[in-house]
């Protein structure tokens, strides 16, 4: 299975400006030792769930379609259909290329919620029950039926993204049997490896999920493999009225988690900030510190990525960057936190009028998002205090 990286949702707009793109290729970092232009990878290990979904039994008439306009509503209509389930549940789409999609869960680097996890499986399931509306959608364009399969795995995996070209990606062992196990899955249904399973079946939601593994069950037919004894099909059970009372009531309990969030004491929200002039470093931490937040704080931008790479990625609540700094500057220190978790708030501080440059480099950071140096101490907390409760 080959793979090309095109993460539409992260890194999309970035192609779309080339003089946008060359006004930040020549700022003037001359702070900074590194030069862009070469192609370095950063790689931090975690554990993660992984996902594939591949389209199967593609049929002649898609095979022969020449329409290009065609050909590309049907790759749309399918990628377009999974990457929403896919964000609803926690995931990010890591690439696609035609018939494939990689994506993960970056919270399930943390074994403490059980929900988490939950919501990989009814990913998978709804996934699978969203076969007919994609099916409706791609008939309306007169286009043939679509079928996939989807695998899920946990374990290790690599994360590297390359300094200038924005790319992430997951390498490891757990991708490719995620890969590997694709095909045993029957059209539109998820199947899941046994490392996914060992952790699933400690949790408290296992009850209300049925695992058959097809290798006991005669369900790999044809496609015996030596993995097949290690994978397990999931359903619900939908006839259990207490887990379908949960799942109803998942939006109630998302809304009340938001407006507690909202309530939450300062005390409870962690920030990391780096700058490496240690006398705005020093008058920030006091803007903070005064704020009653809890603080770390690094001069040393590598300093402060190897202190990111031994916690939990989720463990800041914001992350506040200067851009300018020695070896490694603001937007680098940026693209491989957001590897680490890309659902991390950022701040940028920063003495440069390149505002609009800094949104294009860096795709989904709104203008408040992006603070003038000097600013005013009520500024800076205003700002922490939005994006923190909201």
């Amino acid at each position: 299975m080959i793979f090309d990286n095109k993460d539409e949702e992260y890194y999309s707009s970035i192609s779309n400006d080339k003089d946008a793109d060359e006004k930040i290729n020549n700022l003037d970092f001359s702070k900074s030792e590194n030069n862009d232009n070469e192609i370095t990878f950063t790689t931090q290990s975690y554990s993660y769930c992984i996902g594939i979904i591949s389209i199967v039994n593609l049929s002649q008439e898609i095979k022969e379609l020449d329409n290009p306009v065609e050909i590309r509503k049907y790759y749309s209509i399918f990628h377009n259909t999974m990457a929403s389930i896919i964000r609803r549940h926690g995931g990010k789409v890591i690439k696609n290329i035609g018939d494939d999609i990689l994506f993960y869960f970056p919270k399930t680097v943390n074994f403490t919620k059980p929900s988490v996890f939950q919501n990989v499986l009814e990913c998978g399931l709804e996934m699978g029950k969203a076969n007919t509306i994609l099916n409706s959608k791609i008939s309306e364009n007169r286009l043939p039926f679509i079928n996939y399969n989807i695998s899920l795995n946990y374990g290790k995996v690599e994360l590297a993204i390359s300094s200038n070209s924005n790319t992430v990606d997951l390498f490891g062992p757990a991708v490719n049997i995620c890969s590997k196990i694709n095909h045993l899955a029957l059209p539109n249904q998820m199947v899941i490896y046994k490392d996914l399973y060992d952790i699933m079946k400690k949790l408290s939601f296992f009850k209300y999920y049925v695992f058959e593994n097809l290798k006991e069950n005669g369900m790999d037919g044809k496609n015996q493999t030596n993995y097949s004894h290690l994978v397990y099909s999931v359903k619900r059970k939908n006839d259990n009225p207490i887990f379908l009372k949960e799942i109803e009531n998942k939006k109630e309990d998302q809304f009340n988690k938001k407006e507690l969030s909202q309530n939450q004491l300062n005390s409870s929200f962690n920030i990391l900030l780096v700058d490496d002039d240690k006398d705005i470093l020093f008058t920030f931490e006091s803007f903070i510190q005064s704020a009653g937040y809890n603080l770390t704080s690094y001069s040393d931008p590598k300093k402060a990525l190897d202190h990111l790479s031994n916690l939990d990625p989720y463990y800041y609540d914001l992350i506040v960057l200067d851009i300018r700094m020695p070896g490694f500057n603001g937007f680098q220190l940026y693209r491989q936190i957001k590897v680490l978790n890309p659902d991390t708030k950022v701040l940028f501080l920063t003495a440069l009028d390149v505002i609009q440059e800094i949104k294009i480099v860096c795709p989904g950071m709104k203008e408040s998002d992006i603070l003038r140096k000097p600013v005013h101490p009520d500024i800076f907390l205003s700002r922490i205090d939005s994006v923190l409760h909201s």
